[in-house]
């Protein structure tokens, strides 16, 4: 099962949404075919931001692979471990081979899984490699947990850090809380199964090591000055780490997790399921209660409390169940997939999702959930008197036999119709045009003297032509996970961009951008001299903007949406 729905969800990423994704670029400077000046905000960034993806897409780019072809590999990787993790969690609970394929289908075609919370949650098509992979894998982890794949899961769980810091993290904290209340899943561990975990914990300490010796280049900072620019970026240009609100979807969607998983635990379903399954309805309770509490928290002004939790955005962990709360649906029909009320509900939920669009999404979870609980209940009722559960009537043959054989064809049904309409999605088309197949991107390529100036919120420059960029406009959310930056990045926003980091334009703040209407209004008002100075002052060779930008300065390329200027020596 774990193969199918990994070789399916790969083909789904690589084939019919590949894009661009930003690991690739950071591995450009971990692997030292992009250099940087010391000091440069970017490359501060780049050094700083610990993962193993950016370890091994550094190694591929050294042996030969393109920017193109790992884009392609990492779309497809998003794709498979997203599919597994959600298969994983529907086969932890239901045993159900098919159900489990065609649920990750069916939440992926319907967008439910996203309602994410200060963070978006993207399955793939989305060149945010860190978030998505990052999720998946806590979630992968926990349904190789939940199905007994022990050896597998705690391997995944102890390597999760080094895919995630800060995801992984949360993960091993609610993971030992889980264990605290489940001595039998915490004596499996400490029998069987430590030597995995300790597999998976020692890959990410040699990843840590090999970050801190090797690729960590980063000036010292007085840490109450970083945490100036860090409070200031926040307060005013972040988009991630502000208040929650309660009343949001991924927030009624952990309430309704915390609601059902505990439900099963208390009125005894959990003794009919294997111990592991019981142990991840358990830790999705940790989860959801922990996530929960976090929303009172994202609530306390950002100066008021530790500048770590800031960095660490523990609102986020809210989306483990935002993007599990569909497969754990899934999985819980299937628990009762012999009674007539747990296949229609099941019919109801697919149908509906792949039907029903995303503007009857939330009514189609409700109406499942309360059904679920309110038939789930009358079943453990009913069962306790000693009667019957409304099952499917036998016509002559054993009610079980029928009623297994109606949920296969059900559950194959719904595979085959998700599959069919994921493949119907119109295809993306990023095109992945670089500096190898693109006249501008190879004349700024060509370029081998300085950094390349970029305008607006323009992102992924320097993965397109292998050139340094001053400052990425589209991605100033980097200063908190590089807070040594922050002189740097506001030094260059007053200077070049015209830009206040303390106190930006309204039209800037909560985007964590450059917005391309302020950038060029002041880039338009700069005379040659200007322009002069700041190619001197930073060493900026080229500029590279829209074609509506009009600079004083000569034009070195240009196509039907871009330009690329020249700053002469």
């Amino acid at each position: 099962m774990l193969i199918v729905s990994g070789v399916l969800g790969f083909a789904v990423g690589a084939i019919k949404f590949p894009t661009w994704q930003v690991a690739v670029e950071s591995a450009q400077v971990v692997a030292g075919i992009v250099q940087y000046p010391a000091g440069n905000p970017f490359y501060i960034y780049h050094v700083k931001l610990w993962t193993i993806l950016h370890q091994i897409c550094a190694v591929l780019l050294l042996s030969g692979v393109s920017e193109i072809s790992l884009s392609i590999a990492l779309s497809g990787l998003l794709g498979m471990v997203s599919f597994q993790a959600l298969a994983m969690i529907v086969y932890a609970l239901s045993a159900d081979i098919a159900l489990s394929i065609a649920a990750p289908f069916v939440i992926f075609v319907s967008h439910v899984a996203e309602h994410g919370v200060v963070y978006v949650v993207s399955l793939m098509g989305t060149q945010h490699t860190y978030g998505s992979i990052g999720l998946s894998i806590i979630v992968l982890a926990a349904g190789l947990l939940g199905s007994g794949c022990y050896r597998f899961g705690w391997a995944v769980l102890g390597l999760a850090p080094a895919v995630h810091p800060s995801l992984g993290a949360w993960l091993w904290l609610t993971v030992g809380i889980t264990l605290i209340w489940d001595s039998g899943a915490r004596r499996v561990l400490l029998s069987e199964t430590w030597r995995w975990f300790a597999i998976g914990a020692a890959a990410t300490a040699l990843s840590l090591l090999i970050q801190l010796t090797i690729t960590y280049d980063v000036p010292p900072v007085d840490s109450a000055v970083s945490a100036r620019y860090v409070r200031a970026f926040v307060g005013f240009w972040d988009s991630h780490r502000g208040a929650v609100k309660p009343e949001s979807l991924g927030v009624l969607l952990n309430a309704g997790a915390l609601v059902l998983s505990s439900l099963w635990l208390m009125i005894g379903f959990a003794d009919r399921l294997p111990h592991p399954a019981s142990f991840l309805l358990r830790l999705i309770v940790v989860i959801a209660a922990l996530a929960l509490s976090f929303v009172f928290v994202s609530w306390i002004p950002a100066d008021k409390i530790p500048l770590v939790l800031v960095m660490l955005i523990p609102a986020r962990l809210l989306n483990f169940n935002v993007m599990i709360y569909v497969a754990l649906l899934f999985g819980l029909l299937g628990t009762h997939r012999k009674r007539l009320w747990s296949q229609i509900l099941t019919l109801v939920l697919a149908g509906g999702l792949l039907l029903g669009g995303e503007a009857r999404a939330v009514l189609v979870l409700e109406v499942v959930s309360l059904g679920l609980i309110l038939f789930g209940v009358l079943t453990k009722l009913r069962e306790r008197s000693g009667a019957r559960s409304v099952e499917i009537p036998p016509a002559r043959s054993s009610a079980e036999a029928v009623a297994a054989r109606f949920a296969r064809v059900v559950s194959s049904a719904m595979l085959v119709w998700a599959i069919a309409l994921t493949w119907r999605l119109p295809a993306v088309a990023p095109g992945f045009l670089d500096r190898t197949n693109d006249p501008l991107f190879a004349a700024a390529a060509a370029e081998t003297k300085g950094l390349l100036l970029t305008s607006g919120s323009f992102h992924l420059v320097q993965l397109y032509t292998r050139r340094p960029v001053l400052i990425d406009g589209g991605g100033l959310d980097s200063l908190p996970y590089a807070p040594e930056s922050g002189p740097a990045m506001d030094r260059i926003l007053r200077d070049v961009y015209d830009i206040d980091l303390f106190h930006p334009p309204i039209m800037a703040k909560g985007g964590g951008v450059i917005p391309h209407i302020v950038n060029k209004t002041a880039w338009e008002k700069f005379s040659r001299e200007r322009w002069l100075a700041i190619g001197r002052q930073y060493n900026v060779t080229q500029v590279l903007a829209r074609s509506d930008y009009i600079l004083d300065l000569p034009v070195a390329a240009e196509n039907a949406s871009l330009r690329l200027y020249r700053i002469p020596e």
